[in-house]
Parts: structure tokens; C-alpha cells; sequence
């Protein structure tokens, strides 16, 4: 292994590895272990050390339950030691290279900066950019609703990575004043609520949220209240108990996550930790803050996947296809953790129906059920983000991604994400696209247009149609498929469609 030459950046020294020109560095410290009183407790930033940070390895991932049905592979180690970034550059001189900060998706459960898919060699390669992607707290030890516990600690997490970027990054070749932060799934939820912190102000130029943005039901602390109380009674203790509870090794607070999930689903709950507008750390819900202009500065790329929902598909092993009988139960099931008034169900199917009839897409009901799902989750959303600042900000941009792997997975969530680092895994896993031209040409043009907007704020390139901002008036978005084109107000009938629920209506 050929090492880099030692860095010496305001904690201490540090030494990576080279491989094919790109110098790495892995598994840095960006924060004092979150362990003890410091858990549930706001990140301390580290400490500086004695010799030489042999950055060759990963650091160990959050705490986690294990997903069986996630087919990508885990690094072994699992601890509280975790809050460490990674680091992709292609040169440690004085040039200040962009640098574009990724943020891993996970549900807020799970997830790690280390998984292959997220390597920034390619992004490097392609772009001469600088690369970094960062371990955050997740589930109770990011967030649990409890007298004497910090509100959205691993959220805090990722201010505290973004401040070390910008107090370390031009030690390895990067503009610490033109930053660009990424994520998909709770990742790109990260990077909303992050547009709405005002601790996280300044720390960024630019920003693109890839499949999640901030619902109007999400960031409720009810959610989390009841959760935290769910994993409290399961772990013995009483909500005010939170030095027993940072006693605890973390392995047993896992498994009693593990344990309340199971006793909630029954009851037909689910818990979440997720990050929630507790009046200070986030001081509203980021589309309320969006649409105010709090985020007036921040350049944004935001989109979806056209087929999110059959994510559903592969995390559920015993999902049963929707059935022209069922469709409707099934329906009624979304509507009622969605809608606050009644609502014309009748209405809605013909109106997907329709739509996609009208478009050339499949109609069947599992088809219906999915694209329902896939908006109310993700593609209405992100529409309604990219409106609010839209009005505040020009350089706004939309986009669908819409290859499809060839079976019942499509275009579903998160498959963009081997296109944006130019990773493909050729074995035989039906959930991974492979390589060939056409994921290849895909790709570089995903790519050349993510490393364009982190350069100058403009995602256009020579190899694709003219991209424009979008605005409420137009609602210009991208299609990324093998034919890549421009769809004004893709699909008008089903985002109608939605703008007339209750749950929009305070966001109209």
C-alpha cells in the first residue's frame, strides 16, 4: 500500500493511502466518542492527538440493528466510537477544489459511510472535486424524547462534521467556502432540515436532496415521545431516568429497540427517531423555514425516484401484490396516516389510472398502489421543497430518475445512487444495476451534472438537454433515463391530485 504524505491539520497528524492517484483517508475523528454523559448529549469536537492518524481504515458504524434484507455488505465493527469521516481528494496541495459533503441515508436507523456504493473515487476522478462522507449517530442514540436529553444529537453530529470540513478541508485540497452537501433518503431529509438549522448556516454553498425531503407529517414530536416511551418500558426505565440509560451498554439498548419495534407493530405502530422541530436546534419545519426564506442563499438540486415505493418489494419479503379487490383497503391503510379529511378514494384511482393510461404506464393496481405511495412519500415532497425555494432561490432544479432494473424492483428508491458514484457491482444481486454502456453513459452524465453544480451552482452540461431552474409557473423537470429530456409538471394530474388533500393544504 502506498501512503500519502503526512497531513498536518489543526488536531493533529494524519496519513492515508493512494490508490489509482486519489489519496484516501478514512475513519478520521471529527468528535470525542459520544459515550457516558455523552450520550444523548450535544458532539464534542476532538480533541487533538499525539502522532501520526494512520487513516487507512473505516471507521466502526453506528450503533444498528442488522437488516437481514439489505443486500449490501457490513463492516464488522458496530460502536459508539463512530463519529468519523472519509475523505477522497486528488491532490493534498493549495488548489481549492470543490468539495461535496455526503450524508448516508437509513431511515435514521441504519447505515454507514463506509458501504462500497458510496466510494468517492469515480466523483474524484471525473471531477477533480474533493469528496468526504461522514458517520452520524442513529436511532435512540441520535434522538429519544426524555427530560435532560439533547434534541437532535445526531443531527448535531453533522453540524459538527460540517464545521471540521470547514476548518480542515484545504489541507486536502479543498475550498472550504464553496461546499455542497448530498444524501439520499434520510440523508437528503438531513440535508432539508439542515437548510432550516441555524447552527448548520454558512457551512454550506449549495445542496442536493436525492429521494426525501421534508413531509408535513414528519418532524413531529409526538412521534418521538411516544417512541422514546415505547423503548423506555422495554429497557425497564423511567423517562427520567437518562443516567441509567447512558450506562447501558449499547448493545442491549439495540436489542430493545429491536424488541419495542416488534411490540409496537402489533399495535400498529411504527417507532421512529427521526430528527424533530424541537424550537431551537431546528427551530421549524425546514419547509415552513424554506418557504420563508431562510434558506434564500443555498442552491439546491432536488428530485425522486419514479418508482420509489417498490422499494417495498424488497424490504418486505411477504409483499403480496395488489389485487383489483384489495386495492382499495390497502389504500384507505396510506390515506389514513395521511389525509386529515374525508377524501374521494374512488377519485384517486381513477386519477392514477387515468394518468398513467394517458402516459403509457403500466395501470395495473399494484402499479396504482406504488406510484400512490412514491408521491405521497417522495415525489410530492420534493415538489413542494423545490416550490418554496424556488421562490427565493434561481438556481433550483427538479429531477426524476427513471432506469429501471429489469424486474419487478424498477426505478425504486435509492437505485440512483450507483449512477451519482459510478458503481456497479457485477454480481448477480436483482436489487444492483449492472455495468454496461447504458449505466455507464447514464451515469457520467449524472455525475458530470452533480459536479457541475457544485462547481458553479449549474447542473448543465454539452451531453444533456438544457436543464432549467424550476419554478412554479414551468415546473421544468429532468427525466434521467438512457433517454435523458425535459418534462414540464411531469405527471399534472396526480400532483393536482394531491394539492387538494388536507395534508398539503397548510403548504399551498
Amino acid at each position: 500500500m502506498k501512503k500519502t504524505e503526512i497531513i498536518s491539520i489543526k488536531d493533529g497528524k494524519v496519513q492515508g493511502y493512494i490508490h489509482n492517484e486519489i489519496s484516501i483517508f478514512k475513519g478520521i475523528s471529527y468528535a470525542e466518542p459520544p459515550i457516558g454523559q455523552l450520550r444523548l448529549n450535544n458532539p464534542v469536537p476532538k480533541k487533538p492527538w499525539d502522532g501520526i492518524l494512520d487513516a487507512v481504515n473505516f471507521g466502526p458504524e453506528a450503533p444498528q440493528p442488522y437488516n437481514l434484507n439489505t443486500p449490501q455488505p457490513r463492516p464488522k465493527q458496530s460502536e459508539e466510537e463512530c463519529l468519523t469521516l472519509n475523505i477522497w481528494t486528488s491532490a493534498t496541495d493549495s488548489e481549492k477544489r470543490p468539495v461535496m459533503v455526503w450524508i448516508h441515508g437509513g431511515a435514521f436507523i441504519y447505515g454507514s459511510s463506509s458501504r462500497p456504493i458510496y466510494n468517492g473515487l469515480h466523483l474524484v476522478q471525473r471531477g477533480n472535486v474533493v469528496v468526504v462522507t461522514i458517520n452520524y449517530r442513529l436511532g435512540p442514540f441520535a434522538n429519544l424524547y426524555l427530560p435532560g436529553a439533547k434534541a437532535n444529537v445526531g443531527m448535531l453530529d453533522q453540524i459538527i462534521a460540517l464545521e471540521w470540513v470547514r476548518d480542515n478541508i484545504e489541507y486536502f485540497g479543498g475550498d472550504p467556502d464553496n461546499v455542497t452537501i448530498f444524501g439520499e433518503s434520510a440523508g437528503a431529509f438531513s440535508v432539508c432540515a439542515l437548510m432550516a438549522m441555524p447552527k448548520a448556516k454558512g457551512l454550506f454553498k449549495r445542496a442536493i436532496a436525492q429521494s426525501g425531503a421534508a413531509h408535513p407529517l414528519s418532524f413531529r414530536k409526538s412521534v418521538l415521545k411516544q417512541s422514546s416511551e415505547f423503548l423506555m418500558n422495554e429497557l425497564n426505565l423511567k423517562l427520567d431516568q437518562i443516567e441509567e440509560f447512558q450506562k447501558l451498554p449499547w448493545l442491549d439498548i439495540i436489542k430493545a429497540t429491536h424488541r419495542s419495534n416488534r411490540k409496537a407493530a402489533l399495535q400498529g405502530m411504527r417507532l421512529s427517531f427521526s430528527p424533530y422541530a424541537d424550537g431551537d436546534t431546528i427551530p421549524h419545519h425546514p419547509l415552513k423555514a424554506v418557504r420563508e426564506g431562510y434558506a434564500k442563499d443555498v442552491e439546491l438540486i432536488i428530485g425522486s425516484n419514479f418508482e420509489e415505493a417498490k422499494f417495498n418489494h424488497l424490504m418486505f419479503p411477504n409483499f403480496k401484490e395488489a389485487k383489483p379487490d384489495d386495492l382499495s383497503k390497502r389504500m384507505v391503510r396510506q390515506l389514513r396516516l395521511t389525509i386529515e379529511k374525508d377524501y374521494d378514494l374512488e377519485n384517486i384511482i381513477n386519477t392514477y389510472r387515468n394518468s398513467r393510461e394517458k402516459n403509457e404506464l403500466p395501470a395495473e393496481p399494484q402499479d396504482i398502489l406504488d406510484a400512490f405511495n412514491t408521491d405521497n412519500t417522495f415525489r410530492i415532497p420534493a415538489i413542494k421543497f423545490a416550490e418554496a425555494q424556488s421562490k427565493h432561490q434561481k438556481n433550483t432544479y427538479m429531477y426524476i430518475f427513471s432506469w429501471r432494473l429489469p424486474n419487478i424492483y424498477g426505478a425504486m428508491h435509492g437505485l440512483e445512487i450507483g449512477f451519482v458514484f459510478n458503481r456497479f457491482f457485477n454480481v448477480d444481486v436483482p436489487t444492483l444495476p449492472k455495468k454496461s454502456e447504458e449505466t455507464e453513459t447514464l451515469s457520467k452524465n449524472m455525475m458530470d451534472s452533480w459536479i457541475n453544480f457544485a462547481k458553479t451552482g449549474n447542473p448543465n452540461h454539452s451531453r444533456i438537454p438544457n436543464w432549467p431552474s424550476y419554478n412554479i409557473e414551468n415546473r421544468s423537470t429532468i427525466i434521467l433515463d438512457k433517454e435523458i429530456k425535459i418534462w414540464n409538471d411531469p405527471l399534472k394530474e396526480e400532483r393536482e391530485l394531491w394539492y387538494g388533500m388536507n395534508t398539503w393544504s397548510r403548504y399551498r
